[in-house]
This record gives structure tokens, C-alpha cells and sequence, in this order.
């Protein structure tokens, strides 16, 4: 299981069961502003983010780039997966 968690403009992952190392098992780079949301898809192959950089981004976690990015023309304050799994919602 992981933890996601954004920042300026990384992401970064840790695993949670993982109580002697601290420090993350992923660092995902493709935004250019602070990470406003992530999420994971149900099965966690899969991680979505929202920047203020006007993109929503689509993470293979096998990869440490994206890989679809999708502009927005204004800041994204949130992103959720819709119940399908098929959609993202912005």
C-alpha cells in the first residue's frame, strides 16, 4: 500500500508497511506547479493528479513519468475518478 503525497511540483511515493524506511519508494516529475489532488484507481496501478499548472495527469506506477496529460486552461483545484474507472473528472 502507498501514500501519495504532492508538493511543488513532485509527487512522491511511500510505502506505508514499510516502517524502517522513510523516505519515498517513487518520485513522479511532469507537473510544473504545486500538486493540488491526487488519487489512486481502485486496483492502485493506476495514480491521477491536479496541478496548478493547468494539467490533470495519469500515472502508470510501474513508470516514474505520465503517461497522458490533459490540459485544463486553468488552475485544477481538484480531481476525482469517477465510480466506472473509465473517467476523470475535474
Amino acid at each position: 500500500q502507498f501514500l501519495a503525497a504532492g508538493g511543488n511540483p513532485h509527487i512522491r511515493l511511500y510505502d506505508i508497511n514499510n516502517t524502517t524506511n522513510h523516505n519515498p519508494v517513487l518520485t513522479l516529475e511532469g507537473h510544473q506547479s504545486s500538486v493540488t489532488s491526487i488519487g489512486f484507481q481502485r486496483d492502485g496501478r493506476y495514480l491521477y493528479s491536479g496541478s496548478e499548472d493547468g494539467t490533470v495527469k495519469l500515472w502508470d506506477l510501474r513508470s516514474p513519468t505520465y503517461s497522458r496529460s490533459f490540459e485544463s486552461g486553468a488552475n485544477v483545484n481538484s480531481v476525482a475518478l469517477h465510480p466506472n474507472q473509465a473517467e476523470i473528472i475535474s
